[in-house]
């Protein structure tokens, strides 16, 4: 920057420089009184200058010309003076007569105006090149590197931490640039890190979740087995427990697979009474009251929709413990399935938060769990082209829509 400064000191110097040589080089055309005493002594000796100034005209008191260098009209004395003086030329006492020097000023001053107009112009012509290189290296310098500047900000702020700052070091922004660079490349691998951080964390919770199943299963199978040969009520709560963190084992598993888009999806066709089927089979305390669903087809994936129906109706009997009614019903090209307990609901405070990831009511600070459910659940139908939501009325209600087909 000090030498681009430097620079521009130095052209404008220039620059006043040649102006001043211009002014100072310039000669007024003054009268050459050389010549005119020069004509005078040679009318004595009758030899004039070898180099002609101006024009002259000798005449005498009666206005006669004796000598006269160009053609002139005849006129009386007084009216050659009156017409010498009036065009701004110079007469001259030369004994009994006059002699008038033709010196022609207004076309000395147009010479003189029209040499001092080239020489401004030539002036002004070189300040406007000095000026238009100081605009072009300010551009240069200072102005392109700051949109570059800019456009490099606005990609970094959009999260594109790939694109490059290209800055000459030696500009006005060089070193700024730089820093900005290596910046940039500092929050990129900051952000691999990460990642990779997140990833590892994923893959040890469902390497923790593959290796919990197993005593997991095991404790389940013995206190199934005491169960059935005692009968103790201390079985009854192990097998539980079990079962209870199966369940979170479950969630957090699925949960992991969803965040990674592993969490396939095989979308195929289905009748309504499949679903309505699925539904039974998924009540496992025969609570639940469901229509006589319309004869049409759905696009679901079974497996994905079991769980999701699985997990409704089981958040159901923990939270609300009551009857379940079902109804599937045919909206517009949808096909709706409307499931609600009798419970007190959702707080409406709560309402839109409660298929958040992790987010657990007030009221459900007693129960067991994560706060995965629900939310998994919507992730799926979503994935399906479907959609979920929940609201209350007369209980809570899940409301699951898939797209029919024919």
């Amino acid at each position: 920057m000090k030498r681009f400064i430097v620079c521009i000191v130095a052209i404008f110097a220039v620059l006043a420089t040649v102006c001043l040589c211009v002014g100072a080089g310039f000669e007024y055309q003054r009268i050459d009184s050389v010549y005119i005493n020069e004509v005078l002594q040679g009318l004595d000796s009758s030899r004039q200058p070898e180099e002609k100034v101006y024009d002259y005209t000798l005449f005498d008191r009666d206005g006669k010309v004796l000598f006269s260098t160009v053609e002139t009209a005849d006129m009386s004395y007084d009216a050659r003076i009156s017409k010498a003086l009036g065009n701004g030329d110079i007469a001259v006492d030369y004994k009994d007569c006059k002699v008038v020097f033709y010196i022609r000023p207004q076309e000395r001053f147009e010479n003189m105006r029209n040499c001092l107009l080239i020489y401004v112009g030539i002036s002004f012509t070189v300040m406007a090149i000095g000026l238009a290189v100081c605009a072009y290296l300010l551009y240069k310098r200072t102005v392109k590197p700051f949109e570059k500047l800019k456009a490099f900000s606005g990609e970094v702020a959009r999260g594109n931490l790939d694109f490059p700052l290209t800055l000459d070091k030696y500009n006005s922004f060089g070193a700024f640039g730089e820093a900005f660079d290596i910046m940039r490349n500092n929050l990129k691998e900051s952000r691999i890190a990460e990642q990779k951080s997140v990833v590892d964390k994923r893959r040890l919770m469902q390497e923790i979740g593959h290796e919990l199943k197993t005593p997991l299963a095991s404790i389940k199978a013995i206190a199934e087995c005491g169960y059935v040969a005692d009968g103790k009520e201390d079985y009854a709560m192990i097998l539980d427990k079990a079962s209870a963190i199966d369940n979170l084992i479950n969630d957090f598993y699925h949960a992991t697979l969803e965040e990674e888009g592993q969490l396939n999806i095989f979308l195929t066709r289905h009748s309504s009474k499949e679903l309505a089927q699925m539904i039974v089979s998924c009540d496992y305390n025969g609570r639940v009251r469901i229509n006589t669903p319309p004869d049409c087809f759905a696009l679901y994936d079974k497996i994905r929709m079991t769980q999701i129906i699985d997990n409704i109706i089981a958040n159901s009997y923990k939270y609300a413990d009551t009857d379940i009614v079902v109804e599937i019903v045919e909206r517009d090209d949808k096909l709706v399935a409307v499931i609600r307990d009798s419970g007190a609901g959702v707080p409406p405070e709560q309402l839109s938060y409660v298929m958040d990831r992790f987010y657990r009511g007030e009221k459900t600070a007693e129960k067991l769990g994560q706060g995965l459910g629900l939310h998994i659940c919507r992730k799926l139908v979503e994935r399906m082209g479907g959609e979920m939501i929940c609201r209350n009325k007369d209980g809570f209600v899940v409301e699951i829509t898939l797209p029919k087909i024919n």
